[in-house]
């Protein structure tokens, strides 16, 4: 997997993140708010959290904390968001939780069946969050 662009992370964040069997909102959203350049190395995952909810998407979050763990539809949102990653009409008019995840399936963010309150691990954020960079690269 390509991460070559999260190196800015510190080590500690990662290792931690990648042993859970469900990938937490606060880390999820900390790698995401790094990867686009909206906070950096020094920032904590309360940070990650505090700005995904400063954000104007960031009300659809609805009632998140730092330690519950991410839904493919919390994640996908912020993530599309964040790179600007254009979608479909429902997505476009609505941009919530349900219609990321749906996207997000259509797009190949996720592989197989795109539930929207399915608890991503680790790995599938990586993932999703890898491809995002590379798509992003290769749009330059």
């Amino acid at each position: 997997m390509a991460l070559s662009s999260l190196t800015a992370q510190s080590n500690s964040v990662l290792d931690d993140f990648i042993v859970r069997d469900t990938a937490d909102a606060g880390t999820s959203l900390l790698l995401i708010a790094q990867a686009t350049g909206h906070l950096d190395d020094s920032a904590t995952v309360e940070d990650g959290l505090t700005w995904a909810l400063q954000q104007k998407w960031g009300k659809k979050l609805k009632n998140i904390s730092s330690s519950d763990s991410i839904t493919t539809g919390q994640f996908h949102l912020a993530l599309f968001q964040s790179f600007s990653i254009r979608g479909g009409i429902f997505y476009t008019l609505f941009g919530t939780p349900r219609y990321a995840a749906q996207e997000a399936g259509y797009q190949e963010y996720v592989i197989g069946t795109a539930y929207v309150n399915h608890k991503m691990t680790p790995d599938e954020v990586l993932s999703s969050l890898s491809l995002a960079l590379e798509r992003t690269e290769e749009e330059l």
